[in-house]
């Protein structure tokens, strides 16, 4: 189950002022299972287009977050961890941030000669504007941002 919490005064679901920041997402501990992502990918698509990203980059961040929890459900770690979401919206700067950390070790990546795998950080990067990968002994941050249009 999804522990979140929405900061500020404004509803999901309708546009900031021009100019103005949405509230941020905050989801922290979130079980890093499959079935938490479509759900939190669907707040983060929603949440994107209150910030003002179109249609087409809404979708790009949506299927990149995705991509970067669903590295979490199967790589971090070995048996069940969690994971924290955050989206930032900064109005000044026209971007938005979304970052997933996890507190776990990824080991050596295996793919058996699939040629299907190991797609997902280059897709990651292709998909953001801006996209950081920081590994470390105490888990890994995945940073990605989209610039906003022009108000």
């Amino acid at each position: 189950m999804m522990v979140g919490e929405q900061n500020g005064g404004r509803a999901l679901g309708t546009a900031g002022d021009a100019g103005a920041p949405v509230p941020a997402l905050r989801y922290r501990m979130v079980s890093a299972s499959p079935g938490e992502l479509p759900a939190l990918r669907d707040e983060l698509a929603r949440w994107s287009r209150c910030a003002g990203l179109g249609r087409d980059a809404a979708e790009a961040l949506a299927l990149a977050c995705y991509e970067a929890m669903a590295n979490v459900v199967e790589h971090a770690y070995a048996r069940l961890g969690a994971m924290d979401v955050e989206a930032v919206h900064f109005a000044d700067e026209r971007r938005v941030q979304v970052t997933v950390t996890d507190r776990g070790s990824w080991g050596p990546l295996d793919w058996g000669g699939d040629v299907d795998r190991g797609r997902g950080l280059p897709l990651i990067r292709h998909l953001a504007d801006e996209a950081v990968i920081a590994p470390s002994d105490s888990g890994t941050v995945v940073t990605m941002s989209w610039s906003t249009p022009d108000a």
